[in-house]
């Protein structure tokens, strides 16, 4: 899923943005309004809401995050990691895929609610350093087959420190979404398009690449996926990001439909696999799934990545 921006926004040194494939984050946000993105939710366009909706839908937003503090915490079981989770606040849901908590189309926006720092114990690794929040009310149909047309949120696990996301992976963008490749420098195109090693990368994802984003990088999707609107709905979008040959984010994608999927469930919890690489470029402990589970006690969902396994550095041959 992918976001549209005002002109006036485009020029701001903090973007993230939506593309037509792939569902993905974006917002331009200068520096003093920082603080008010950690803790209140900003909409990053109002495509189709000339009649002020998107007014509305801030102050609905507003009280969503009021509700949480999105904590992202890392447990571990023994010298391995065990999860990476953050929770968001409860949901009251009216209907199949529908919610009087969460707004939702016709009006195109998109809210970020947190650039978390991982918490966990003093000495741990951290492959995943902070988490980004982000809430898509959609609109109209786009990415494989229009699948990606339903609210959904959107959770961002990054490998990198924020200081380096921000100030080494930026592009000049005339669209309000993507790089422009005849306005950026050559040189710092080349950093955008720069895949990881096909071992780096699981073999069914390929990149889209007219996806590279300001302060994300390129975005990798799932070839494999069953990309109808029902299995999209109710089952996680799961992307790569990457950078400088590098790989340096995952995102998944999770629908209203889903999380009433999860709330219903056995033990109100879900696991979905994530396909894997054939081999890492470092030496971490990389997750394998990616589980949602219902809180029937303060009724939030816990979203995170989960099913660690340790692996060795496989240089390429």
């Amino acid at each position: 899923m992918h976001r549209r921006f005002p002109a006036a926004r485009i020029l701001s040194l903090r973007s993230l943005f939506f593309v037509a494939m792939i569902a993905f984050s974006a917002l331009a946000i200068p520096a003093a309004a920082r603080t008010q993105a950690q803790s209140t939710p900003i909409p990053t366009t109002s495509y189709a809401c000339a009649d002020g909706t998107a007014e509305a839908y801030t102050q609905q937003m507003d009280a969503y995050k009021a509700a949480g503090t999105y904590p992202v915490v890392q447990t571990q079981s023994a010298d391995s990691i065990a999860s990476i989770t953050v929770e968001i606040p409860k949901i009251d849901f009216t209907g199949p895929g529908q919610s009087a908590t969460m707004p939702v189309g016709p009006c195109q926006t998109i809210y970020r609610f947190a650039y978390n720092n991982v918490s966990a114990d003093a000495g741990a690794a951290l492959p995943f350093q902070y988490v980004e929040v982000d809430w898509n009310t959609e609109g109209e149909p786009r990415g494989p087959n229009g699948t990606f047309s339903s609210a959904h949120f959107d959770f961002h696990f990054y490998m990198q420190p924020q200081s380096d996301v921000d100030h080494t992976m930026q592009c000049v963008s005339t669209n309000g979404r993507t790089c422009d490749q005849f306005e950026t420098s050559y040189d710092q195109m080349r950093l955008f398009q720069e895949m990881p090693e096909s071992i780096y990368v699981p073999a069914a994802y390929r990149a889209d690449v007219g996806s590279a984003i300001p302060e994300m990088g390129l975005h990798l999707l799932d070839a494999s996926f069953d990309y109808t609107l029902d299995n999209v709905n109710h089952t996680p979008t799961m992307l790569y990001g990457s950078f400088d040959g590098n790989l340096i984010f995952a995102e998944t994608s999770v629908t209203l439909y889903t999380l009433q999927d999860v709330v219903n469930a056995p033990g109100h919890t879900i696991t979905y696999p994530y396909q894997q690489p054939t081999a890492f470029a470092n030496e971490i402990d990389w997750r394998t799934s990616f589980t949602l589970t219902y809180v029937p006690d303060t009724g939030g969902v816990m979203a995170g990545l989960t099913d660690f396994l340790h692996h060795q550095a496989t240089p390429v041959q």
